[in-house]
């Protein structure tokens, strides 16, 4: 079998950055998640933390677990959110219906967290939307339902 040269093998290589369906998709996404942490700063909360106060607010008292489904979220980031979030009083870890369960709930606290950052969630969406256009946004529309067929 004949071997690649080193320069066609780093040619290649180069590839994966600009073609890279993930490599620009986490860009997107640390550009777009960058607006929302920007404008929640004065509040210190980062907008994957208000995500997960927005789903526990529709939904109530939530298993971690279904949790991690709803936000597609690994169990270990979830988790170290979840602890900070609980520190600060944002949200409270209640014991399930065994010993091996539990659910996370919304405090007052986080309630009122919530009510505050909705405005500046209002201008950092408006912000993203203008930046990606009509056409960046129907094209994220398709996208998301192509991805979850």
């Amino acid at each position: 079998m004949k071997e690649r040269s080193t320069n066609t093998l780093v040619r290649d290589l180069t590839d994966i950055g600009p073609s890279c369906v993930a490599y620009r998709m986490r860009m997107l996404s640390r550009v777009i998640s960058s607006l929302y942490d920007e404008a929640l700063a004065p509040l210190q909360l980062k907008g994957s933390q208000l995500n997960v106060l927005a789903v526990l607010a529709r939904s109530g008292p939530t298993a971690p677990t279904d949790l991690c489904t709803v936000l597609r979220m690994d169990k270990s980031t979830l988790s170290r959110n979840l602890e900070r979030m609980d520190k600060r009083g944002w949200l409270a870890m209640r014991p399930g219906e065994d010993n091996r369960t539990h659910t996370v709930e919304l405090t007052a606290k986080g309630t009122n967290l919530l009510r505050e950052a909705y405005p500046l969630w209002c201008k950092a969406q408006t912000l993203a939307a203008r930046r990606m256009g009509a056409e960046g946004l129907a094209a994220l529309d398709t996208l998301m339902k192509k991805l979850n067929e």
